[in-house]
């Protein structure tokens, strides 16, 4: 095949405007030299493209079958050229997702929908975790999003060069067994719960879950006696369906947890919220997770930034002292001698 990129790219241009003036002066030739171009083009295909006269220029049979065939081929090639180009090395082609399961289950879908419309050709692996793992992965750059449960003392445990957006808060719910005495109600007094036995979070692997049910209690005048922590989501669903205990949830967990015979309850008094958070590393951000980042940004989220905001009540100030507070108070509740509280 003698036609070479270059005049083929010249046809299409002409083929486009059907001016050769104007494709003249876009591609930055002379119009002699663009038709010199054509003629040889033709010349080498055996058949003829273009009708030329000195009013119009229209394409032959051959000529719009060319065209139609090539058109879609030559965006392609300049699009791969372009990326390559502007990013210096292979284009991103996969993005790699760790996220909490309720994250993976609600926000996830709806992004890979929005970036499969503008990236048809993108595949992507999603890996289901604990929020501090997903956070380890992309700090690694072993992956390039992670959904996490927002962390209480968020600015330690997201530091430059990750970067965060924050969605919607949702509030804590009490998850009782649809069986139990106070499942009919709309809200509870927490400190009614007190005498309950409660499956905890792991709080290595889910520290601000696990902080929210302690804290709640604390707040309603109790310790929590807790009979197992730990478990996956669903695997709680089932136990306390079984009525082997009850826990507190975000709602935006809970509503993952539609089929299983149990009840959310809200809490009176008591206003604790939980989160989601997208982070990335925030260096050299390859195409198609710039582009997650900017769908992320546009789904209704509060941005978090480093200014000062309340979250939960208190100020940051305030809920760090609070976060360092607990992390001793944690260590107390461990101490073999604390066992008889149910840990």
């Amino acid at each position: 095949m003698l036609a070479n990129y270059l005049s083929l790219r010249y046809f299409l241009e002409i083929a486009s405007l059907l001016h050769f003036s104007r494709a003249a002066e876009k591609l930055h030739i002379s119009q002699p030299g663009l038709s010199k171009q054509i003629t040889v083009l033709e010349k080498e295909l055996g058949v003829k493209l273009l009708n030329r006269s000195t009013r119009n220029v229209t394409l032959t049979a051959e000529g719009e079958y060319l065209y139609k065939t090539l058109s879609p081929s030559f965006e392609n090639i300049e699009k791969t050229i372009l990326e390559l180009t502007q990013a210096g090395a292979v284009p991103q082609t996969t993005i790699r997702i760790a996220a909490v399961p309720s994250a993976a289950s609600s926000i996830v879908p709806y992004l890979i929908k929005r970036l499969k419309e503008r990236h048809p050709a993108m595949e992507f692996f999603i890996k289901e975790t604990t929020s501090v793992q997903a956070i380890e992965l992309v700090q690694k750059n072993e992956y390039h999003l992670a959904f996490v449960r927002t962390p209480i003392d968020l600015k330690q445990t997201i530091q430059r060069p990750l970067n965060w957006i924050e969605f919607p808060e949702h509030p804590l719910q009490a998850v009782l067994s649809s069986g139990h005495p106070l499942a009919g109600e709309d809200e509870i007094d927490l400190y009614d719960l007190k005498n309950e036995t409660f499956l905890h979070y792991d709080p290595k692997h889910s520290p601000s879950l696990y902080y929210l049910l302690e804290r709640a209690c604390l707040s309603a005048g109790f310790i929590p006696k807790t009979i197992g922590a730990g478990p996956e989501i669903l695997t709680i669903a089932n136990l306390i369906s079984n009525g082997i205990g009850i826990t507190l949830m975000p709602a935006d967990m809970l509503e993952l947890l539609n089929s299983y015979e149990i009840k959310a309850v809200g809490l009176k008094n008591l206003s604790l919220f939980s989160s989601i958070s997208v982070v990335w590393n925030d260096i050299d951000v390859p195409v198609i997770t710039e582009d997650a980042c900017r769908s992320c940004g546009s789904m209704d989220v509060n941005h978090v930034d480093d200014a000062q905001r309340p979250k939960n009540g208190v100020s940051d100030d305030c809920e760090c002292f609070i976060f360092h507070w607990f992390r001793g108070y944690h260590d107390w509740r461990s101490m073999d001698a604390r066992e008889p509280l149910g840990r």
